[in-house]
């Protein structure tokens, strides 16, 4: 395990708990926000090396979560995840991976060794 730090958006809490199981085998410190206006703050006040998101959120959805993340001086790896994520792949930064609901775990561990440097 590496020192990251993560991020999991996401307002379903049976996902969370699978999400934070998976981060914690590569971060350090894994966070969680269950809406938007919760995320975005989250994001502005750390600093975080993944943040895994989904586009459905209550109070502010993905979208504006992201922006907020593409304001910041350090950007960290953003896994988009989402059931609609297909229709949107263009709305993101090409270094973002954008996957669709049901997402497959194996992908998400291969992007966090990548980006946890582990």
């Amino acid at each position: 395990m590496t020192k990251c730090a993560a991020l999991i958006v996401e307002d379903d809490d049976s996902v969370q708990r699978l999400l934070q199981a998976v981060l914690r085998k590569h971060c350090s410190s894994v966070d969680v926000a269950g809406d938007g206006e919760a995320a975005i703050e989250m994001v502005r006040a750390g600093s975080y090396d993944v943040v895994l998101l989904d586009l459905m959120l209550p109070k502010a959805n993905g979208f504006a979560v992201a922006e907020a993340i593409r304001s910041l001086d350090r950007l960290p790896k953003v896994i988009v995840f989402s059931a609609i994520a297909r229709y949107f792949t263009d709305r993101f930064p090409g270094d973002t991976v954008v996957l669709q609901k049901p997402f497959d775990l194996d992908r998400i561990e291969e992007v966090l060794r990548t980006a946890a440097g582990g």
